[in-house]
């Protein structure tokens, strides 16, 4: 409950800080800047879970699962600095790739500046260490640490408003950058309190190959998905135009916000949940759930404040605000559905079977990305809300089948033929 409440508390000052700043920039109708950094946001945050490569959840497993000799926290640091090496590598690539990008003819002011000035963020997320600190049981400490990303940029994002593009998009790079420098800085300081003064290990080639495998397996998971809604943003600038963007942008805020604390809940029941799903002693479904049933609660309540909000804003037909009140609505199960997957991936991570998933994610990602195009067109934005919720629907039957197979028949099953 601590964790959650520091995690929540984060999420308040992290979050909520570029939520404010977003409903000040609708008020104010600078809805072509609130789609600039919306986009070029999320593809920022998108740039750090690339880095980060899973290793959130991964170094997590590993730590849940140490002991307090001193040869296994040896072992823990050893994977640790494989991780690093391995993300290091992946943001060399990203640095790359933007930078090219940014001197091409395709970055405008804004996006040219915004994205060489996003870049030294994502080397120094590199070492950022939150999956220690959630499977040493502080995921809190990680969480509110994370929130100066969220916070410096929505503080830049008040000062951007009256700047030219170019220098806006700079100033938004740089807050980015400053945020995770931040960040990093707090975790590391964070684990020197509790005692894990930092063990430098050597680098190995068998270490590498295990974390890359693991962390690309990760990456299969989670990063079709994420990219498909990225895409998402380009294809409603495209057939819906940046005012509707916008709205979808700031509904999207609100729906991410009910995943995300439902997601601080997983985190801090992520130990747990790795020594219940090692153990045969129950239903797959009541024991994903029951041992997550904070997430779950948290995401059914999420849902009903986002339904609520959206039958409010059909009454408040002369507000800014009142295109967001169907839109919201169409996202209140889809909330459900989504955070209904996270629980049954999360559940594999648990296990350890990091790489049955890549192919089917990717495949139910792809799903969703067509239907987007093609359904854009025709419904605009709200294509996207019918295209999620059914590419989510079959990901958790999929997901499902896969944890029935690889977890083999249920104990009770197995009780009643003896």
């Amino acid at each position: 409950m601590a964790n959650v409440a520091l995690l929540v508390g984060g999420f308040g000052l992290g979050q909520g800080a570029v939520f404010l700043a977003q409903t000040w920039l609708v008020a104010k109708g600078e809805l072509a800047l609130l789609a600039l950094f919306g986009t070029h946001f999320a593809f920022a945050v998108l740039g750090t879970l690339v880095v980060d490569a899973g290793s959130l959840t991964i170094l997590a497993r590993h730590a849940a699962r140490h002991t307090d000799d001193a040869a296994t926290r040896r072992q823990l640091w050893q994977t640790f600095w494989d991780t690093t090496l391995f993300r290091a590598l992946l943001a060399a690539a990203i640095v790359l790739g933007g930078a090219i990008y940014a001197v091409s003819p395709l970055g405008d002011g804004f996006s040219r500046d915004y994205v060489l000035f996003a870049l030294p963020g994502l080397v120094i997320w590199a070492g950022n260490a939150a999956g220690l600190l959630d499977g040493l049981k502080h995921s809190g400490i990680s969480g509110l640490a994370s929130a100066t990303v969220y916070a410096t940029s929505a503080l830049a994002l008040v000062c951007a408003r009256s700047q030219s593009p170019a220098l806006a998009g700079a100033v938004l790079g740089a807050s980015f950058s400053v945020g995770c420098l931040l960040t990093v800085a707090a975790q590391w300081i964070a684990l020197i309190w509790l005692g894990w003064t930092q063990e430098f290990a050597r680098q190995t080639l068998t270490g590498l190959r295990q974390v890359s495998r693991d962390g690309l397996a990760m990456l299969g998971m989670t990063l079709p998905g994420q990219i498909s809604g990225r895409l998402q943003l380009i294809l409603s600038m495209v057939y819906a135009g940046p005012a509707m963007t916008a709205l979808f942008l700031y509904a999207r805020q609100l729906v991410n916000s009910g995943l995300i604390v439902s997601n601080f809940a997983q985190r801090a029941e992520f130990p747990r949940l790795v020594h219940r799903m090692s153990r045969l002693d129950g239903g797959l479904l009541r024991t994903i759930i029951g041992t997550q049933w904070m997430a779950t609660a948290l995401a059914v309540l999420a849902a009903t404040v986002l339904l609520a909000a959206g039958v409010a804003l059909l009454f408040l037909p002369e507000s800014r605000f009142a295109g967001l009140g169907p839109i919201l609505i169409g996202f209140a199960p889809t909330l459900l559905i989504w955070a209904m997957l996270f629980l049954m991936t999360q559940a594999v991570a648990a296990q350890g079977s990091f790489d049955v998933l890549a192919i089917d994610m990717l495949a139910c990602s792809a799903l969703c990305l067509a239907a987007s195009y093609v359904l854009v067109q025709r419904f605009g934005v709200f294509g996207f809300i019918g295209a999620e919720l059914v590419s989510n629907m079959l990901g958790i039957l999929v997901v499902y089948l896969q944890l029935r197979r690889s977890r083999g028949p249920d104990p009770s099953t197995l009780a009643q033929r003896l």
